[in-house]
């Protein structure tokens, strides 16, 4: 699966650049500019996964995720949050195939994704 990694915190998305990586998959771009810059890639790229940060600068994560699945409905947007939880309402109700609280072990990663092929 190609995937796009977005985090706006430079070490964190280049880690999970890796263990995507290690889970067998092909990063198609790693993301830390913000939402606006995933939104830039995303079209460049056309990955079939992305992995988003919810807490970014110029557009957060969850307005990011409305964006791109109204731009490719069948993208699969992997949700990565430290301070939102699950079922908050914004969180449920974006449309994203999975989510992540962070910090994400290599386990949980593995199992979001192959959710997302699912």
């Amino acid at each position: 699966m190609r995937v796009l990694v977005a985090d706006d915190d430079r070490d964190l998305a280049t880690v999970l650049t890796d263990c995507v990586v290690a889970c067998g998959h092909e990063v198609v771009d790693t993301v830390s500019g913000g939402g606006l810059a995933v939104i830039q890639s995303f079209a460049r790229h056309a990955p079939d996964a992305v992995l988003l940060d919810i807490q970014m600068p110029r557009c957060n994560g969850l307005t990011v995720c409305h964006a791109l699945l109204s731009r490719k409905p069948g993208t699969r947007v992997i949700l990565i949050s430290g301070r939102m939880e699950r079922d908050h309402p914004f969180v449920s109700d974006c449309g994203a195939a999975g989510y992540l609280h962070k910090p994400v072990g290599l386990s949980e990663l593995q199992a979001a994704l192959a959710g997302a092929l699912e």
